[in-house]
């Protein structure tokens, strides 16, 4: 998989087309590199003496290394197109000049050229048409460059989409290993939490996700300073901020993050996992304690890997989010045609002390990717 592009990349190199890469030749070799080095963790597993935390490291990995090869070939589809919109200006230019050359050489055959306003003029007109020649040698040449370098990007993105679909199928062998790791763990550590009929009329007697986790939360408990340099629970982006309003004018006190078709989802910090189910009104639900009165609510993702009660360590995998990975032409058409923009799922994450709605600034680090 990685030898496969690198190999594109040196050909290209040697073709003296190098140029031709830029940014989306480092970035399909940086993605490369992180491939390859995920799928070295991937077949260390089996021997790993904790399986569930190297196949976490390994798909965190995988989609690091997905993502900059998404880049990649975002950069390198950018780069083709503006490649192609020169060289239709460059041809243009050519046409003129040949026409130009060809009138000039028509004009000149069997017999002398004269210019209406005299020697002087002649002499100008003889000097302007030889010039022709190596202004039309020069956009030959340029075009020929840009020809080059419109067949190394496409060699870049032909090798790096195989390369990317390589790595899909691997990051997903690498969730379905994870799943089958966390469905057969044994003696996980739990704390004592509400019965099961307690929990369900709770979930019935609740209109809202908030409510319901606020019915969690003692009346009596002030709610203790948890750690606030928490990780973020998925890679992405912000796409909607703290009580930034949708499209419909409606605002949330949360965030809601822009992440990969089945991206890993982890547990911000240490925690309690209050609940773990379908609600109602959002569908998939995890509500973890991080301290007593501190709470983080997550919706929006797919499958969970835990239950009500477990103790969670942070970073540890809780969820993937739903959807699935699809072939890497239609994504990176995709991406070509949201400006870049290929994340396919939407993770809500709210925080809440002692029943009331905290920015999550105010806990997850400043900045993730």
């Amino acid at each position: 998989m990685r030898r496969t592009l690198f190999s594109v990349l040196a050909a290209l190199a040697l073709s003296g087309a190098a140029h031709a890469e830029g940014e989306a030749g480092d970035l399909a070799r940086e993605a490369a590199e992180a491939l390859g080095d995920a799928a070295e963790l991937l077949a260390e597993v089996e021997t790993a003496d904790d399986r569930i935390d190297a196949l976490t490291e390994t798909i965190r990995a995988y989609e690091a290394g997905l993502s900059t090869m998404r880049e990649g070939l975002r950069q390198a589809a950018l780069s083709e197109r503006d490649v192609a919109l020169r060289l239709g200006a460059e041809d243009a230019e050519l046409g003129a000049l040949l026409a130009l050359l060809q009138k000039v050489t028509r004009a000149g055959q069997g017999r002398a050229v004269f210019h209406p306003g005299g020697a002087v003029d002649t002499v100008r007109g003889g000097l302007l048409a030889s010039a022709l020649v190596p202004a039309l040698e020069e956009k030959t040449s340029a075009l020929e460059r840009d020809l080059n370098d419109l067949a190394a990007l496409r060699t870049i993105q032909e090798a790096g989409i195989a390369t990317l679909d390589d790595g899909l199928a691997r990051v997903r062998e690498a969730r379905l290993m994870l799943s089958q790791a966390m469905s057969e763990r044994t003696d996980l550590p739990r704390r004592v939490a509400t019965d099961d009929a307690a929990m369900e009329a709770l979930i019935n007697s609740s209109e809202t996700l908030a409510a319901f986790a606020d019915s969690l939360v003692l009346v009596d408990d002030a709610p203790i300073s948890a750690r606030r340099d928490w990780s973020w629970p998925v890679a992405g982006q912000i796409v909607r901020g703290f009580e930034e309003a949708d499209a419909a004018g409606v605002r949330r006190p949360g965030w809601l993050i822009a992440a990969s078709a089945e991206a890993l989802v982890t547990s911000p910090s240490d925690a309690t996992v209050r609940y773990a189910g379908d609600m109602p009104s959002s569908g998939p639900a995890l509500i973890l304690e991080a301290a007593p009165g501190t709470l983080m609510i997550l919706t929006g993702h797919g499958q969970s890997f835990v239950e009500r009660g477990e103790i969670v360590s942070e970073g540890s995998p809780i969820a993937l989010m739903g959807g699935g990975e699809r072939p890497a032409q239609e994504k990176l058409n995709e991406s070509a045609l949201l400006g870049g923009q290929s994340r396919a799922e939407t993770l809500y994450i709210e925080i809440r002390q002692g029943q009331a709605p905290v920015n999550p600034a105010a806990f997850l680090r400043p900045t993730e990717e």
